[in-house]
């Protein structure tokens, strides 16, 4: 749980703030208060109105009612981002704003300025300011290296320490670790604890419920443009917070069905080598079980599932579906029954074309008013909003319905495998349980599925059973009665786990 910092001082105050377009109220009368060195949760669907609260903040959006102050300045009438920068209150968004092709130093210098020397800029001085900063977030970063090279956690790391530059009072992480694996996530939290040491503020925006509890002190919680729960994060639950965020009760987790505990494999992998993987991995996989794939980012996880996906060569080893040998063509796998889904929508979707080019890439018996009518009955069966959407461009959806396009396009024709790599990524809590349901539905139709994802949270949610991936090796294999984020993470990154909480690969 979050340890409440009880300093007292509020560092900012959002009051009564109404927003609205065209006629439609965004906000109204939303309230958000920040304390000098908390962290602070700011949770909420797509939709809820989280993103025109930053807007707000930043000076983007000019609130129609409402006031904002930061620290004892209330900020003007119609403030700018001019204003707010002033005030100390700084941002970081997913994107990170940094330029991939300078040294971290000179991106850290663009918050305050370099620092010159008769006129000229003192590089030695201005890579020791970087240092400085890097090092009071324990961070162990070159500020010499050039961005592009960084992994992308060290990327995130040295945003935050541009943005703590100066006088920085409150920092606004938007969705910083979205699409970072859970390892990656705790260095993000150590950087973060160490700048609230500090006694800088953070408003903290997150779908990942698991980051809550182990970072936050307090939360506000939006739906509809409205406050539905502010308070403090040692006071509540987690199924507290899925009911103010969604609306309705935490679902108890399916049981396997009768077919993963019965049924014959599958899919297998024997003797499987190459790349990350330095020692053979076996796997397999039944008719209707969910098993999920997990490690940390390098560990070769999401190889083992591109090789299972059938997209991938794998170097040693063998790959059947229902005796039938893969080679690492995809349309040979295709044709053997497997499916994928991706996270990654730059990948996964073809954001110019429409939703219903989107669902059938291939074109279909029927011509176009065929694949009207079965793109319209595909996108009511699997609950894409808006409705009647098939003729919209992919790229006007939110991320969730995106996403449900692509499970969509994967499921609809029931598969007998189907292999999903980080499939959730960046959706929100609502949109994240609908495509479970979906998933747990193939899976009782007796379709296998192979989950990989290095989100812990995520795996424990929908997995039957989790192999985990270290090192290119495999650590073990866990039952769902066995998984918890904190085993998760402790078997991904160390060998220090109890070997006898460890399961064979093979069932």
């Amino acid at each position: 749980m979050g340890q409440a910092v009880r300093t007292g001082a509020s560092i900012l105050s959002a009051k009564g703030i109404v927003k609205s377009f065209g006629g439609i109220h965004a906000l109204s009368g939303i309230d958000l208060e920040l304390k000098r060195g908390e962290v602070h949760a700011l949770l909420g669907e797509n939709g809820a109105g989280k993103s025109t609260v930053i807007k707000v903040l930043a000076g983007i959006h000019r609130p129609d009612e409402g006031t904002v102050a930061i620290g004892d300045r209330t900020l003007p009438a119609g403030f700018g981002p001019a204003d707010v920068a002033a005030a100390g209150l700084r941002f970081v968004h997913q994107d990170l704003g940094l330029v991939d092709s300078l040294p971290v130093y000179e991106n850290m210098a663009f918050q305050t300025g370099f620092i010159c020397r008769a006129g000229i800029i003192d590089r030695k001085a201005c890579i020791a300011a970087a240092s400085g900063a890097l090092a009071r977030l324990g961070a162990g970063i070159d500020p010499r290296r050039t961005v592009g090279e960084l992994a992308h956690a060290d990327k995130t790391i040295v945003a935050l320490a541009r943005a703590m530059q100066g006088e920085a009072n409150v920092i606004v992480l938007d969705e910083v670790t979205a699409s970072l694996p859970s390892p990656d996530v705790a260095r993000i939290h150590d950087a973060v604890r160490a700048a609230k040491a500090h006694g800088t503020a953070f408003l903290y925006v997150t779908h990942r419920l698991e980051e809550v509890f182990s970072l936050c002190d307090r939360t506000t919680v939006l739906a509809d443009g409205r406050n539905v729960a502010s308070c403090e994060v040692s006071a509540i639950g987690m199924g507290d917070i899925v009911r103010w965020i969604t609306g309705g009760d935490p679902q108890p987790r399916a049981p396997a069905v009768a077919l993963a505990i019965d049924g014959s494999n599958r899919l297998t992998g024997r003797g499987l080598v190459g790349g990350e993987i330095a020692e053979p991995i076996d796997m397999d996989l039944r008719a209707g079980e969910v098993v999920g794939v997990t490690g940390i980012r390098g560990s070769g996880y999401d190889r083992l599932c591109r090789w299972l996906a059938g997209i991938e060569p794998c170097q040693g080893g063998e790959i059947r579906v229902d005796g039938k040998r893969l080679n690492g063509d995809p349309r040979q796998a295709r044709s053997a029954g497997v499916d994928i889904v991706l996270g990654d929508r730059t990948l996964a979707a073809f954001s110019d074309l429409s939703v219903r080019e989107n669902l059938f890439p291939a074109a279909l018996t029927g011509g176009r008013r065929g694949e009207s009518a079965r793109a319209a009955e595909t996108l009511g069966r699997f609950s894409v909003h808006p409705p009647r959407s098939s003729e919209r461009v992919m790229a006007t959806l939110s991320g969730g319905n995106q996403q449900k396009v692509i499970f969509a396009r994967a499921l609809e024709h029931l598969p007998k495998v189907i292999v999903l790599i980080d499939p959730t990524a960046g959706v929100d809590i609502g949109a994240r349980r609908e495509l479970h349901d979906l998933v747990r539905a193939a899976a009782r139709a007796g379709t296998a599925i192979l989950y990989g994802s290095s989100d812990f949270e995520e795996i424990t949610d929908i997995a039957d059973s989790v192999v985990i991936v270290r090192s290119g090796a495999p650590a073990g294999r866990l039952a769902a009665n066995e998984l918890d984020w904190n085993t998760l993470m402790r078997i991904a990154q160390d060998t220090s786990g109890d070997p006898a909480a460890l399961r064979e690969l093979s069932p």
